[in-house]
């Protein structure tokens, strides 16, 4: 047992890139059935984050065409920011990662004292939203319910998740078990301009 062999990762990666949407964890684990493998659960964190990689690898060789994409929807996320830059908002997720595709949203996390905040932004500013909430989990098992607002910017869909301003310094769990990556404005603005993020 150990880490997911290569394999296993390039059916995975394959399976995302044609089935947008789908769960990294359930492509990994089908991917694994299908070669006939077994996933190290202790390997897990590691092995999403190798296959975020690789489908980035697929997808550069194969889709082309998403990388303009990932250009637009970084640029979206990036003026969104800019709307929002008095919540200090951190991208994640697929747009941040390199694997978004056209169906994919614009995530940004953003740090406030109430949600309400970020209700009168949006309402001052004539964007009708839709509000929900999600739950995440930190690593000393501590678990968060955060006030979620999605709305659609042109054909794009932006979620924001509204943190207690003092998570800033602390990044929730992401799906493999390791802190969630963020991306601050300017280190967005890297990313579109080819350098790599601080």
């Amino acid at each position: 047992m150990g880490p997911a062999p290569l394999e296993v990762l390039r059916i995975a990666a394959q399976r995302l890139a044609d089935a947008p949407g789908k769960s990294r964890r359930q492509a990994l684990e089908a991917a694994a059935r299908v070669a006939g493998a077994t996933l190290d659960r202790r390997f897990l964190a590691a092995d999403l984050e190798r296959l975020e990689l690789e489908l980035t690898r697929y997808q550069t060789a194969f889709r082309p065409e998403q990388g303009e994409r990932l250009r637009a929807l970084r640029q979206t996320a990036l003026d969104a920011m800019g709307i929002l830059a008095e919540f200090r908002p951190r991208l994640v997720g697929d747009v941040l990662s390199g694997t978004a595709d056209d169906y994919s949203p614009v995530v940004l996390q953003l740090f406030a004292p109430t949600p309400e905040g970020v209700i009168e932004s949006l309402l001052g500013r004539g964007i009708p939203f839709e509000e929900s909430e999600a739950t995440y989990r930190y690593g000393d098992g501590r678990c968060e319910r955060v006030s979620v607002f999605s709305f659609h910017a042109g054909d794009d869909q932006i979620i924001l998740e509204v943190f207690p301003e003092e998570r800033i310094r602390e990044a929730p769990l992401g799906p493999g078990g390791g802190a969630l990556r963020r991306a601050s404005q300017r280190q967005v603005e890297a990313l579109i301009g080819g350098e790599t993020p601080a």
